[in-house]
């Protein structure tokens, strides 16, 4: 689904310091 999309790709995590959940991923 789109969303599912959106949510993992653009949405700011406040949870993560505000990036989403796919740069966190990138990032370790």
């Amino acid at each position: 689904p789109e969303f599912i999309r959106y949510y993992n790709t653009e949405r700011p995590h406040m949870g993560l310091e505000m990036k989403t959940p796919i740069e966190v991923v990138r990032s370790y």
